[in-house]
């Protein structure tokens, strides 16, 4: 993840710990279901207790991600690293933040042809610095 270490700063990150999810994965020959915990990490205290606010919209947005996945993807180690990604960038978006999704930028960069480029909206850091799995 491309995510920055902790932020130059003495004190000891924040964990925001989500309840537990489980969905049904997008998985055409089987039933197959996902459980996961997740905890947030977040370098600010009230970066936390904002996190809390917008709970109901970020759990959403996780559900939604999680649900269009399938077990073979989330075998591997990149696929978890992906995912952990789309997570972190959808629970930003859902506290109303303007952030990049880096590895959408990364991966279609190549793919798409070159476009007369759009003005930009002015994108924020993202308070989230990592997602861990529990």
């Amino acid at each position: 993840m491309k995510a920055k270490a902790h932020a130059k700063s003495d004190k000891p990150p924040t964990f925001v710990p989500l309840d537990p999810f489980t969905v049904n994965l997008a998985d055409k020959d089987q039933d197959k279901y996902l459980q996961v915990g997740l905890t947030f990490e977040v370098g600010d205290p009230h970066v936390a207790e904002e996190l809390k606010g917008y709970m109901p919209a970020i759990r959403n947005a996780v559900l939604l991600i999680l649900s269009h996945k399938t077990s073979e993807e989330l075998l591997e180690v990149e696929g978890k690293e992906k995912m952990a990604e789309e997570i972190r960038v959808s629970a930003a978006r859902a506290m109303g933040l303007e952030v990049d999704d880096e590895s959408a930028s990364d991966e279609s960069a190549d793919a798409r042809p070159a476009k007369k480029k759009k003005k930009k909206k002015r994108t924020e850091e993202n308070p989230i610095s990592h997602v861990h799995y529990s």
